[in-house]
């Protein structure tokens, strides 16, 4: 027999009761793979040329953006962005690539900024689609059962789905979207 207070649940501690609660438990999962799909479905379409106006940054200026405690460091480019159209020019246009002085960058302009474009770009953007399916996956067990679960009930609470339709549909997404992030990102690095 497991020791209580160790991180596991003693067995013989009978779990919740479903309640409204638990089943919003996971909801906020569903929620927060809507919102990696928006993400990813903003920044794509920009990436792909589909939306946004499109235009050529030429590199001016490049430094080492210095990030926080628990972010890495990142190199931003300065330059002039200049609209495939000719009605805009932006002098102070930046984009976070690691580039040299001259160089060309192919961009599209968003309402926050500028994001390169291109067939690896794409890929790149398509991945936190793929990650959603999985925070997706993590918000069935509670949404099918309805259990808030406590401090270290959480595995207790998937055992109780498993060999059902929920759980089929919890391994498909979570193989899904590891398979999609994977081969998003492997395309990403290719092009």
């Amino acid at each position: 027999m497991l020791e209580p207070g160790l991180g596991t649940p003693d067995p013989f501690v009978s779990m919740p009761a479903p309640s409204v609660k638990g089943r919003l438990f996971g909801g906020l999962f569903f929620f927060l793979a809507l919102l990696c799909a928006g993400f990813s479905l903003y920044n794509s379409t920009h990436a792909a040329g589909l939306v946004g106006r499109h235009g050529t940054l030429t590199v001016e200026r490049c430094w080492i953006d210095h990030g926080s405690r628990h972010h890495s460091d990142k190199t931003v480019c300065a330059g002039t962005f200049r609209a495939d159209d000719g009605t805009t020019v932006d002098h102070e246009a930046t984009i976070t690539a690691d580039r040299e002085r001259g160089d060309r960058i192919p961009v599209q302009q968003t309402v926050s900024g500028y994001l390169a474009t291109g067939f690896g770009e794409i890929w790149r953007w398509c991945a936190p689609f793929f990650l959603g399916w999985i925070v997706a996956a993590l918000g069935i067990p509670f949404a099918a059962t309805g259990i808030m679960p406590s401090r270290g009930q959480a595995v207790a609470v998937g055992r109780l789905i498993a060999g059902t339709r929920a759980s089929a549909w919890m391994k498909r997404l979570v193989l899904g979207g590891a398979g999609g992030a994977a081969l998003s990102l492997y395309l990403a690095w290719i092009f």
